[in-house]
């Protein structure tokens, strides 16, 4: 649109030069005078109603344009504000004085003409307004951008300020959350037996199932007999002495005995290094290993009578013929009964624990009467078996007997002592 303007413009003031030159006065006539030229004013913020226009040249081509500064709705309208109402095209400025602007104003108007006069009255908007566009002026948009900085940077720093309390949140959150787990942790070392109280409530049931006719395999297995010595021991070191239990010799002789620190046990030995084979394990299948084993346990046992230890190939075969035992035992389980299978098996255990025994540097002394049993009464026996260390081993089929008999005598002895220990108690009382 500015470019046809401008056209017109030219063809405009060619058209103006034409004509001043036909209306020139010829010579000798006075020139007619001039209306005055209104100045043009430069700055259209400071004269809101100033009707000349920003440039020099609009005023004048808006005045061609309109044909009559009071023609309403007169022509395309001018470039700049008019003098009538309703003009033109509309506005490149403000004006205020003027209202009902051209084509639309891109500034503000106070009576705004949307899209104003030129087409006629005010135009094609009429009094709407949806075709004014706003603009504002440098210091507005000055303020405004400062205003807008200012804001930003107000709301960093808000957002940076909320970010760290948000953040020392979780960190004291985090300290309450440490300080619970070492409560908690706290509370249950506080309500969790130690290792030593688990102990003593294990002692404490063993003693008591010893005391109530313990099963015959734990009588067998020494396990019994090794709960009531444990006990007994502990209350001769305290002072308290039971009543008289006599204990006869063939009994004790048949009693096998063990160092505290190894699971050895000779009593399979004891008939001149003779092993006397259950029947389970007299069977064909079982003859090679059987055999082998009998054989090597003798030379093992003809070592120990000079008090020397059995070499290392010795014991190195009878380990060898042990595990060949238990493969023999074990792929032949069908052949046996449920009983005769629990038999061989205790056997092969007793035979491991006498290779344990035989291995043990201090072997001898199960043999030169050191670790035999000794006592005329069962507080006799309780006080040797303290002094030594020792401790009741497992039985061997042929010293069953002897140990339920030991039994009886041990669970007697505890019980007197446990009425002794009550009596001095009530006593003690008595004399405070």
């Amino acid at each position: 649109m500015s470019v046809s303007v401008r056209r017109l413009s030219a063809v405009v003031l060619g058209g103006l030069v034409l004509v001043g030159a036909a209306t020139r006065p010829s010579v000798g006539q006075q020139p007619t005078a001039r209306p005055p030229v209104q100045a043009v004013n430069p700055n259209i913020y400071a004269n809101p109603a100033a009707t000349p226009g920003r440039f020099a040249n609009t005023a004048v081509l808006g005045k061609a344009l309109q044909n009559a500064p009071g023609n309403a709705g007169a022509g395309y309208g001018s470039l700049a504000p008019g003098g009538a109402p309703d003009t033109g095209y509309g506005t490149l400025a403000a004006s205020y004085a003027n209202p009902g602007q051209g084509y639309g104003s891109l500034v503000n108007s106070n009576n705004g003409g949307g899209y104003g006069g030129g087409y006629g009255g005010y135009g094609m908007g009429g009094f709407g307004f949806y075709g004014t566009q706003w603009m504002m002026n440098p210091y507005e948009g000055y303020l405004r951008g400062v205003a807008d900085v200012t804001n930003a940077n107000a709301q960093y720093q808000l957002t940076i300020s909320q970010a760290k309390i948000v953040r020392q949140q979780a960190v004291q959150e985090s300290i309450r959350t440490r300080r619970a787990w070492l409560e908690q942790a706290e509370y249950e070392r506080a309500h969790m037996p130690d290792p030593e109280q688990i102990r003593q409530r294990a002692l404490q049931r063993e003693i008591d199932r010893a005391r109530v006719s313990p099963p015959l395999t734990e009588i067998w297995s020494g396990r019994s007999l090794n709960a009531l010595l444990r006990h007994l021991i502990a209350q001769q070191g305290q002072g308290v002495r039971g009543p008289r239990v006599p204990l006869s010799e063939d009994t004790l002789k048949s009693i096998n005995l063990t160092a505290g620190d190894t699971r050895g046990n000779v009593g399979l030995l004891k008939d001149n290094g003779k092993l006397q084979w259950p029947q389970p394990l007299q069977h064909e299948v079982f003859k090679d290993a059987r055999e082998s084993l009998s054989r090597r346990m003798k030379q093992a046992f003809s070592s120990v009578q000079v008090n020397q230890s059995p070499d290392e190939s010795t014991l190195s075969d009878l380990q060898g013929d042990l595990k060949n035992l238990q493969a023999s035992l074990d792929a032949n389980i069908s052949a046996l009964s449920p009983d005769q299978y629990v038999e061989a098996r205790r056997y092969v255990k007793l035979l491991g624990n006498t290779v344990s025994a035989l291995k043990d540097r201090n072997v001898s002394n199960y043999f030169n009467g050191a670790w035999t049993a000794h006592g005329k009464n069962v507080g006799e026996l309780v006080q040797f078996m303290r002094d030594k260390g020792l401790w009741f081993a497992p039985a061997t089929p042929s010293d069953e007997p002897a140990y339920t008999a030991l039994y009886y005598a041990l669970a007697a002895y505890d019980a007197g002592m446990s009425r002794v220990a009550r009596s001095s108690s009530d006593t003690a009382e008595g004399d405070k």
